[in-house]
Order: C-alpha cells, then structure tokens, then sequence
C-alpha cells in the first residue's frame, strides 16, 4: 500500500540533495531524476553536464567522484533511508540531443 506522506518526503529529500549538489557544483547543467515515489530504493538521480567533453573532463579529474561522494553525504545528512542511497550517474545534454533528440526518458530506458 502506497505512503502518500512518505512518498513527499522523499521527494523533498531528492529535490533538496540535487539542488544543493547543483550550487555546490557549478559544471553541472542539470539533473534528472526518477522513481523516488514508489520505494526509496527505487530512484535514481543523473547530473547533466553541458556537453560530451566536459563529461569526459569531469570524469577524468575525479570530478564526477566527487559529485557522487557529495550526493551520498546529502541523502544521509537529510536521513534519506540507507537501503535506497547509491550512487547518481552522469551524462551530457549533448549526447542526449544527439542520439534521442534531447528526450531523458528515451535517453534512460
């Protein structure tokens, strides 16, 4: 049975953690998000940087690890449950343009 009130909760959590990941991380153009509302362990977030090769710089300088180690510490300093906190994913608007015409869920599926 579903928990209305539990379900926005968590939703406030994610939207607090990814906003805050976003100030703290200025290359990050945008993040996309999914499945919080059906089971904590559910969701996952994806940071959006700009283009392919910012990415690839991203991932190269350890930036991308730094971003996910931050995205943990969020969800747990908000008391997200610890079952459902994992790891976030990266990708570019560029390859998302390219390959699915800038459509995240085809993107993702």
């Amino acid at each position: 049975m579903r928990n209305k009130e539990q379900e926005l909760a968590w939703q406030k959590v994610i939207e607090a953690c990814i906003e805050d990941v976003k100030h703290h991380f200025t290359d990050i153009q945008q993040a996309v998000e999914f499945g919080w509302y059906i089971q904590s362990d559910n969701y996952f977030v994806s940071y959006i940087f700009a283009t392919d090769a910012q990415l690839k710089a991203a991932q190269q300088s350890g930036l991308t690890e730094q971003i996910n180690s931050y995205h943990r510490e969020q969800l747990i300093k908000r008391h997200y449950p610890i079952e459902g906190i994992k790891d976030c994913t990266f990708a570019s608007q560029e390859e998302c343009d390219r390959e699915f015409g800038g459509n995240w869920y085809y993107y993702f599926k």
